[in-house]
């Protein structure tokens, strides 16, 4: 049983586990998809029926097992199991690497192994395993010792003990850890949770027991009992000059079962993507419907497949998804266009809950017009339906605010009636004589304060003191060094060259750590921080013209994905930051969080990324992406010539209207509006 040496020990002190629950479940999590690998691999098609696995929660001894009556060490298991980073994962979407992660929870791992060659003889083992030792890692220990002799006929038993000293209150359910609420419901609730897709597409068996305590619960049952399906759709939609269809499978999840409504897409009969949450834009709660034995609260999971799909060498991901299709005169993603369709078949399939939501809109516009008359201009000659009937379903009075305040100012100059063949001298004409004059000014003052804003941005970015661009005016010029959003009037800074949205972000923070000072000596401080509802952005901006990147020290400013991953990592753990004033602002668990490096494009950099593995694209200007599932982080590095580019292209839109060229409409129509629905909120195939 020799093994390949390799610096094991550096690569798991890497890990940042654990961090809540989730950091203490992980091993268990890495040990049960080995496990459901390995009985699919002996059982295949039938592991439903004859797989089986063990999952046991032992408070007395402070130990965890976890067995399955899979292949166990074959000869093929057993080298891969020896040999860090082989193939035999990848078919599977995995690294081969996760069961080391059990040493940062555990002092102890054993295995028991019995298994049955194709003579049918029988051999078992018992090993402690120790994955640094210079000569073998697996080593032979009596029947007594360890995990036992293995209770199945074939297959793997796992036991994690001597819990790491900061753990041993996860081992008891009464504690602090629980807040109260019952610990064999809370682990079974975060395997369900874990293992969803697997669940949906019956890749595990029957037999899937969870014993916390001696409390003992099927797994399997549990998660069937509370799924439904909600029907399925089909679209057809033409991707270049080929019609492919694409087919939509709604399944009712119960709260228990699920925390969010997500999405997955399918290819090669398998998930071949994350799980993306699709709540926002249809409903941050779960869904609530009358059954006889009482209400019953649920998430939307939803499958998409077709054969346009093709998935990754490893089958792990889908390669086409981020092509772009047009669709009502924009250019966008086939990934979002088909997550979009996915929210708006479900606001038809709940369209109960979507007729109160739209009446509670009706009613926030009618209360926001009774305090503020002046907003009924926004109305125009619309009722308040009309007006909440063309927007988004979730959006919040604060909003239809601001939107009753955008109609009313583009009803000033509204240019939709004339005709499209005018001659420019016209248009400047009308735009001299028919703007009231407030408004005409109004805008113009700001168009010109926005290119002029523009103007130095592109300058700073060429900027040369002593051959170097830098980086404290430009991030001065987007927002000011030091101060937050308790300090700055949203009219004092400049972030709508990131996003238009962010002007009124809830709370934006510019140099200054998660507990709301500046900076001490050790201490890292975010460039920009903006926290919205359930999305928090951080934003780390390079010197213009910097071109060293790479893995260096930790605190190296040529690691920028490092940086941000820290930061994020440590708010994570806090799970709150603190504001000038001392007010704190939570961030649960759950909140997406969106990274931003900010830097002159160059070889250097891109060749630091794709070492990364971050996803390299060129459209609309060069950037890069890569999704982290354990932080819940996009982290997107973005060129500052493509902010730029941008930020002018925005501000067209208002020299448009100024000038009396604009047709523009704030809401595209629904790609769904027009197709025949049928009663049950779903179009027939």
């Amino acid at each position: 049983m020799k093994h390949k040496t390799i610096d094991l020990a550096s690569e798991v002190k890497r890990a940042t586990l654990p961090d809540g629950l989730q950091g203490f479940l992980f091993p268990v999590y890495e040990a049960v998809s080995n496990a459901l690998h390995s009985v699919e691999e002996r059982w295949g098609a039938d592991v439903e029926t004859k797989g089986r696995i063990a999952v046991e929660f032992n408070c007395d001894k402070q130990e965890i097992i976890i067995a399955d009556n899979g292949v166990g060490f074959d000869e093929k298991n057993l080298a891969a199991f020896l040999t860090p980073l082989t193939g035999n994962k990848f078919e599977r979407g995995g690294k081969g690497f996760g069961r080391f992660i059990a040493f940062k929870n555990f002092g102890n791992v054993y295995y028991a192994s019995r298994q049955v060659d194709v003579d049918g003889n029988t051999t078992n083992g018992s090993y402690q395993y120790e994955p640094f030792a210079p000569d073998d890692n697996l080593i032979d220990v009596d029947f007594s010792q360890g995990a036992g002799t293995h209770r199945f006929d074939a297959g793997l038993t796992a036991l994690m003990m001597s819990p790491l000293d900061d753990l041993h209150d996860y081992f008891d359910l009464a504690g602090s850890r629980y807040n109260g609420q019952d610990a064999d419901e809370i682990i079974t609730s975060a395997l369900l949770d874990h293992f969803l897709i697997e669940f949906i597409q019956k890749k595990v068996p029957r037999e899937l027991i969870l014993s916390v305590a001696g409390t003992r619960v099927n797994l399997y049952e549990h998660f069937y009992s509370s799924l439904s399906t909600a029907g399925s759709k089909f679209e057809r939609i033409n991707i270049g000059s080929v019609e492919h269809v694409f087919e939509f499978s709604y399944f009712k999840v119960g709260e228990a079962q699920a925390k969010k409504h997500r999405l997955y897409f399918y290819a090669n009969n398998r998930a071949a993507s994350d799980l993306e949450n699709i709540s926002s834009g249809v409903n941050d709660k779960p869904f609530i419907e009358s059954r006889e034995d009482g209400p019953r609260r649920y998430f939307y999971l939803v499958a998409v497949a077709s054969d346009f799909f093709v998935s990754s060498q490893s089958r792990d991901r889908i390669t086409n998804l981020h092509g772009k299709i047009e669709q009502d005169g924009k250019k966008k993603s086939i990934k979002d266009h088909l997550i979009g369709l996915a929210k708006q078949h479900i606001l038809e399939i709940e369209n109960a809950y979507a007729a109160e939501r739209r009446a509670k809109m009706v009613a926030d516009v009618e209360h926001l017009i009774a305090i503020d008359p002046l907003l009924r201009r926004g109305l125009g000659d619309k009722s308040a339906f009309d007006f909440v009937r063309k927007r988004s379903i979730t959006e919040t009075r604060e909003q239809l605010a601001q939107d009753l305040f955008v109609e009313r100012f583009r009803r000033k100059f509204d240019f939709s009636k004339l005709d499209q063949n005018a001659s420019v001298e016209q248009l400047v004409q009308i735009v001299k004589t028919q703007i009231p004059e407030d408004a005409k000014e109004a805008l113009a003052v700001y168009v010109a304060y926005r290119n002029h804003v523009i103007r130095i941005f592109r300058e700073l970015l060429s900027k040369q003191e002593d051959g170097l661009a830098t980086e404290d005016k430009v991030h001065q010029l987007i927002y000011p060094r030091y101060k937050d959003s308790d300090e700055v009037d949203y009219s004092s800074h400049n972030l709508w060259l990131l996003d238009d949205d962010l002007a009124y972000a809830q709370y934006i923070s510019s140099d200054r750590t998660p507990e709301g000072s500046h900076r001490a000596k050790g201490q890292y401080a975010h460039d920009l921080l903006i926290n919205n509802a359930n999305e928090l952005m951080v934003v780390e901006m390079k010197r213009p013209q910097k071109t060293g990147y790479g893995v260096g020290l930790e605190a190296s400013t040529n690691n920028p994905v490092d940086q941000l991953k820290k930061q994020i990592s440590d708010i994570r753990k806090k799970g709150k930051v603190k504001t000038s004033g001392g007010r704190e602002i939570d961030i649960p668990a759950g909140t997406m969080v969106r990274g931003y490096v900010l830097a002159d494009w160059n070889d250097n950099l891109q060749t630091y990324l794709e070492m990364e593995d971050f996803i390299i694209t060129n459209y609309g200007g060069q950037m890069a992406y890569r999704y982290y599932k354990t932080l819940n982080l996009m982290l997107e590095v973005i060129a500052f010539d493509r902010l730029v580019d941008r930020a002018t292209n925005r501000n067209e839109a208002f020299v448009q209207m100024l000038e009396g060229r604009s047709s523009y409409d704030r809401k595209p129509k629904s790609p769904l509006s027009g197709l025949d629905i049928d009663p049950s909120g779903l179009q027939k195939s």
